[in-house]
């Protein structure tokens, strides 16, 4: 394998980045079958770059933007891809044994197996990608074709997989509380010993799949294919019904949170305190007409929870799962919704805009902060007549959603997903 120093890297880098403006000017990046182990690549801008039989194990990718780039059969062997973008990316026999994929986006990336004819005509054979102990936390890859994948061990708390390829795939061992596997095809999949406890598997297909020793308290099965599965013997609790349960009282600790927070709010942040409500379960609450504007609920729960006609300008939501939860009317301006997992939720009338900031007095700073929902989920939600005036809608998913009405002047809409028309 040859390698490259790093000003040839950063040449490279630059000329890639001049082609992606235009092709006539720069060249494309290709890497092919290069050893750049523990390269730093971090915040790159590589889509549909050239990486094709690499060796980038321990290489920094945190950030980097490998949409649609070519991944085949590359040893990220513990690499950091910690938010890295790697939608539609060609990861086909790729080895990912012990990588950090927090908070990443697999969208419809492919980790099939494949053939490489190297240098000489030789013909070398990859299995399936192995993911088997890596970090996958948060991590979102609807669509992705993991069938026959190797993902034993790996954490995948709060991961977004609906709709993804996982017949085949190994996921023994594996850590999926609170994962979203809606529609997934997981058939013949071997979850032996794994933990799905809170997920929603609902119109899944796990029929033959492996089940022992397998932890499966409060899953979502409605619409699912459990044929063959043999349940009796499990520690589960199913949620299977339409129905939803009545609204989930407010502790008195929260109670108190929210009253120093109301007063924060009120009084500019003289008094009170700004409310700290990340990963928490605020699941079905009534938190209507609320307050909540600069609180920081990133990673929360608040799944059927009534937030209509809030205030929650410049709130941080990012990673929240926020399916089914009613913000309808609800003021968002500036608000951080990165990565939150908004699927069926109801967005009637919310303003999502920028919001204008100011200074410690009050005073108008002729700045303004938009909002962020990129990489958000709002599959089959609703948002009519709702204002999302300059908002980043890159990578966001729109499919299915009701956007009559939807006001999206000068909004950022890169690699946007809406329906076909």
């Amino acid at each position: 394998m040859t390698s490259l120093t790093p000003q040839e890297i950063v040449t490279m880098l630059d000329q890639h980045k001049k082609w992606l403006r235009n092709p006539k000017e720069g060249k494309q990046a290709v890497f092919k079958q290069m050893d750049l182990s523990g390269a730093n690549f971090e915040g790159a801008k590589l889509q549909k770059s050239v990486f094709s039989g690499c060796k980038l194990s321990r290489a920094i990718l945190r950030g980097t933007n490998f949409i649609s780039a070519d991944l085949f059969a590359v040893d990220l062997t513990k690499a950091d891809l910690t938010n890295a973008l790697l939608i539609r990316a060609d990861l086909r026999g790729a080895e990912l044994r012990g990588a950090k994929l927090n908070g990443a986006n697999l969208q419809e990336a492919d980790f099939r197996g494949g053939s490489m004819i190297l240098a000489g005509g030789k013909t070398v054979t990859f299995g399936s990608s192995n993911l088997s102990d890596s970090d996958m936390e948060d991590v979102i890859a609807e669509k992705a074709n993991l069938t026959g994948a190797n993902l034993s061990g790996a954490q995948l708390a709060n991961a977004n997989l609906a709709y993804s390829q996982l017949s085949g795939a190994d996921l023994s061992g594996s850590q999926m509380e609170n994962a979203s596997l809606l529609g997934a095809n997981m058939e013949n999949c071997n979850l032996e010993n794994s933990n799905l406890n809170g997920a929603d598997l609902s119109d899944s297909n796990l029929s033959g799949a492996n089940i022992d020793g397998c932890e499966l308290n409060n899953v979502n099965l409605r619409g699912a294919n459990i044929e063959g599965l043999e349940l009796d013997d499990q520690p589960i609790s199913v949620k299977t019904g339409q129905e939803l349960p009545a609204s989930t009282p407010i502790s008195p600790n929260l109670q108190a949170i929210l009253e120093r927070h109301f007063k924060w709010v009120a009084s500019n942040g003289s008094m009170g305190e700004r409310a700290d409500l990340h990963d928490m379960d605020l699941s079905n609450m009534d938190l209507s007409e609320c307050a909540l504007s600069g609180a920081n609920m990133r990673g929360s729960n608040l799944t059927n929870t009534n937030l209509k006609g809030s205030q929650m300008v410049m709130t941080d939501m990012s990673h929240c799962k926020l399916i089914k939860v009613n913000m309808s009317n609800t003021v968002m301006e500036g608000i951080n919704l990165t990565r939150a997992n908004l699927s069926e939720a109801n967005l009637t009338g919310a303003m999502i805009t920028a919001v204008d900031l100011k200074g410690p007095k009050g005073e108008a700073m002729g700045k303004k902060w938009p909002a962020n929902l990129a990489a958000a989920n709002f599959k089959g939600a609703v948002l009519k007549n709702a204002d999302l005036t300059e908002a980043n809608l890159i990578d966001a998913n729109f499919i299915g959603a009701d956007l009559t009405g939807a006001i999206m002047k000068n909004a950022i809409i890169e690699d946007t997903k809406f329906d076909p028309q």
